[in-house]
């Protein structure tokens, strides 16, 4: 391996040692060769190092912290990295072999963008693909306004910038760390995307808490909202859109209320959202709210 990998990827992990073995090994098989492998675990109390001590690949460097949630440990990893892009893997999904070799033809075909994604899919423990994160515009950043579309995975940082763009690691934000960072460095850099999916996160039991607390999502919608506007080319850029965003904020809230069975919580939300957007009416989102709603009705 090359003394400066081009690409570094970045494996937080807490507690997911079932989970673990086959997102390292997925990082590890890429088709492109220079690359390494950072693993951040974040506190793990089960034998997360047990399963990190069978792997001996000279690519991958392992390393334990003290507990302090994920953009922590995110931020750790991107000051340990040494490639020119630092990319990131949950330690619960996974990437296909070629999830590199397409990164490093597109990012040289946009001549080394500061920022870029590339496409992703998510499957069922079964196999079955839910759903594909794959139509997403180039050179678009009002991609921001309605949401997150992206996840950690296919995204791409220059490191040359990850000094000035870091994760928040306030945990009150975990969750919301994620968007909050990309539409800062959106609105200085733009985007560029590639849609060929090339990696996968896995949907199962535990990654969805089916008992969303009002309160924690309130304060994180506020906290993201607060954290991102401080920002003065986020300012400059969505200044005429906060109304549009904060409705949509409202509206993710109101779905994850339904979601845990809390209907007439989550419909104050979504009456909220539409004050400040009519147009979240006519979304999945609200649809899916809609669906959900009838569900508990008959639960």
């Amino acid at each position: 391996m090359p003394d400066k990998p081009f690409f570094s990827i970045i494996i937080p992990t807490y507690n997911r040692a079932d989970l673990l073995d086959k997102a390292v090994t997925s990082a590890l098989n890429q088709s492109y060769p220079n690359f390494e492998v950072i693993v951040v675990d974040d506190g793990s109390t089960d034998n997360t190092e047990e399963v990190m001590s069978k792997f001996s690949d000279p690519k991958l460097s392992y390393y334990k912290k003290e507990n302090e949630e994920r953009g922590a440990a995110r931020n750790f990893g991107m000051d340990k990295a040494k490639g020119r892009y630092v990319t990131f893997l949950d330690s619960d999904d996974f990437f296909y072999p070629w999830y590199l070799s397409h990164a490093y033809e597109s990012i040289n075909k946009y001549n080394f963008p500061e920022f870029f994604h590339l496409a992703y899919e998510v499957k069922t423990n079964t196999n079955k693909i839910r759903t594909s994160i794959d139509k997403l515009p180039n050179d678009n950043i009002m991609i921001f306004v309605k949401g997150n579309p992206l996840s950690c995975i296919g995204v791409f940082i220059a490191r040359s910038i990850t000094s000035e763009y870091r994760f928040n690691e306030n945990r009150d934000l975990s969750g919301s760390e994620d968007w909050e960072l990309w539409i800062r460095i959106a609105s200085k850099y733009g985007i560029k995307t590639d849609n060929r999916v090339s990696a996968s996160i896995l949907e199962h039991k535990d990654r969805s808490v089916l008992n969303f607390d009002e309160q924690k999502l309130l304060k994180r919608k506020l906290l993201s909202l607060q954290y991102a506007f401080q920002d003065t080319n986020v300012l400059k850029v969505f200044h005429d859109y906060f109304r549009q965003i904060e409705s949509y904020c409202d509206s993710y809230i109101a779905l994850h209320l339904v979601l845990s069975g809390k209907t007439k919580s989550g419909f104050k939300y979504i009456f909220q959202a539409s004050k400040n957007n009519y147009q979240v009416l006519f979304s999945r989102r609200f649809l899916a709210i809609v669906k959900h709603s009838i569900y508990n009705l008959f639960k």
